[in-house]
């Protein structure tokens, strides 16, 4: 897919953005900042962004997926998953965008749908869709896997 320079920086800063916050807030391993611009090129090319990566410390790996539009001047995201999996790989939560639920677990319409996140207990909360609030709650849920 060829996108124009303004559409290309665009995808540059969402993942920029996602750069900072998986370095600065989730410590990943060394070989994440050594992988990390095949991934920026690839989504320049391809109009996704994928990442899988192991967080230091708690053994956990974080997974960002993310499907990019344009409407008008703005980047749009079209489509998104966001997972945080233990060290056996089993999905701890997840964050999606997918409009397969309209409640949440006490029967509430999600606040931002179709945004929404399966907790710890696979239960569907409301979500902001925001990657900043997902990464958040990582950091709180590997702390404690470090600490406990």
């Amino acid at each position: 897919m060829l996108y124009n320079s303004r559409q290309q920086g665009l995808i540059i800063e969402r993942c920029w953005l996602i750069y900072e916050l998986v370095s600065d807030k989730l410590v990943p391993l060394n070989e994440f900042h050594i992988r990390y611009p095949n991934l920026v090129e690839f989504a320049l090319t391809s109009g996704y962004f994928k990442l899988l990566v192991e967080i230091g410390g708690s053994g956990h790996s974080i997974h960002i997926y993310e499907e990019y539009e344009f409407a008008e001047y703005k980047l749009v995201l079209k489509a998104y998953v966001y997972i945080l999996f233990d060290k056996a790989k089993n999905s701890i939560i997840r964050a999606d965008s997918l409009p397969h639920h309209r409640l949440d677990y006490k029967g509430h319409r999600l606040a931002h749908f179709p945004n929404h996140l399966h907790d710890e207990m696979g239960r569907i909360c409301s979500f902001s869709g925001r990657i900043e609030d997902f990464v958040r709650r990582c950091c709180t849920i590997s702390e404690n896997a470090v600490m406990g």
